[in-house]
């Protein structure tokens, strides 16, 4: 059995979806805190592969090098990748899955897969209280990695005065996400409704896999032929692409239902981009009233069976009034939330830096390899140190 201390990851850190991404971000956290790292793709049915994959069994088990397995997938596929497993088989090992969800609490499958599992990693405090709900093992808070970044040089010239037309809106999405969870139509009618067919104001819309939902493709196409100042880009393009997309926007629109984490929003932040979004879910841990422009919300249910969620789950339904309102105040205040957009993102690429988040997964290791064992800090304490006022402060 493997005893060396470092981590075996599994994920699909190969594609470019948000599921793969945040694996990647989490391998260049543990790589930059110094953690031993065995890397195993997997493939998924839903994105595209390398070609590569690896068959999860008691072979492969039997291979590691490591104490430690990291399961990053999500946790509807845990029996699709541990299919081939005996029973048993990862005994022996610290098994951890990094999951994300969306809703306040996990269906009753899920917290039936945790029996796989020793400890339950997520990236937000909304995702660790949903998991905290229904588990038995420990759930641990390990945010994302926000990526280091400059800047846009569009934001630096804007940030000069020199103000840069039509003035522009971005917002992405993917399909396969769920569409009304990410709320596009809601954010199209908040965005028509504060500036109708003004031509010095537009909106992209960036969205993959519209091709799955025939209804809002062609209500997007309709849209797009009505109203000359919006505009949708479909289909997968490369990272360059992407990076354009935010070079032209002025701010980020993200009106979702609910976020795990919020990487498009993030991603904005980090540039320096001035964001308007909903002031639920995973997106709070890194967005903050004092330099986000947070649209209020009220909670219902789903109302209705969907592929990820049930009709009782819960999510939010953001304000039109404040979010017509929110549209309307970035563009007639914009110097005053460029520079909120300034210090959000100095905040977030400190707090989320891979200093400090590679430091909280290899705190969070070394506690698991010495299986929890503590050390005394009393032993060099006097017992009758003072616990009276020190600063008097003048007085």
């Amino acid at each position: 059995m493997a005893v060396e201390k470092g981590v075996n990851f599994f994920g699909s850190w190969e594609t470019s979806d948000g599921i793969g991404r945040a694996a990647g971000l989490n391998i260049r956290s543990l790589e930059a805190a110094g953690v031993k790292l065995d890397r195993y793709v997997l493939s998924r049915p839903v994105a595209l592969q390398s070609g590569r994959d690896t068959i999860i069994d008691d072979r492969l088990l039997s291979s590691l090098h490591y104490k430690v397995n990291l399961f990053q997938f999500s946790a509807r596929w845990v029996p699709h990748y541990f299919s081939r497993l005996s029973e048993g088989a990862l005994d022996g090992f610290y098994n951890i899955g990094y999951w994300f969800c969306e809703v306040p609490r996990i269906p009753d499958y899920w917290a039936r897969q945790m029996e796989f599992f020793d400890e339950i990693w997520t990236a937000s405090t909304f995702c660790e209280t949903a998991f905290a709900r229904s588990a038995n093992i420990p759930v641990v808070r390990i945010p994302l990695l926000i990526e280091l970044r400059k800047p846009t040089a569009r934001i630096l010239l804007n940030q000069s005065g020199q103000y840069q037309t039509p003035f522009t809106f971005l917002t992405i999405f993917n399909t396969y996400s769920d569409a009304e969870r990410k709320n596009i139509l809601f954010s199209i009618r908040a965005f028509i409704s504060a500036f109708d067919d003004n031509p010095e104001v537009k909106l992209i819309i960036k969205v993959s896999n519209l091709e799955h939902d025939a209804i809002l493709r062609e209500k997007l196409h309709a849209i797009q032929q009505h109203h000359a100042n919006i505009e949708v880009i479909e289909g997968y393009i490369e990272n360059n692409a992407v990076q354009a997309l935010y070079d032209e926007a002025d701010v980020y629109v993200s009106l979702h239902r609910a976020e795990g984490f919020g990487l498009t929003i993030s991603d904005a932040m980090s540039r320096g981009v001035p964001v308007i979004t909903t002031g639920y879910s995973g997106n709070m841990e890194f967005c903050e009233g004092s330099d986000s422009r947070l649209v209020t919300y009220k909670l219902r249910s789903v109302g209705h069976e969907r592929l990820r969620y049930q009709k009782d789950d819960i999510w939010a339904e953001p304000d039109m009034e404040d979010a017509v309102s929110a549209f309307r105040e970035l563009y007639t205040s914009y110097p005053t939330w460029l520079l909120k957009a300034d210090r959000a993102r100095s905040r977030i690429l400190q707090a989320f830096s891979i200093e400090q988040v590679g430091g909280l997964m290899r705190e969070r290791l070394a506690l698991i390899n010495s299986n929890f064992t503590f050390s005394s800090d009393m032993g060099q304490r006097q017992v009758d140190r003072t616990v009276g006022v020190l600063e008097t402060y003048g007085f």
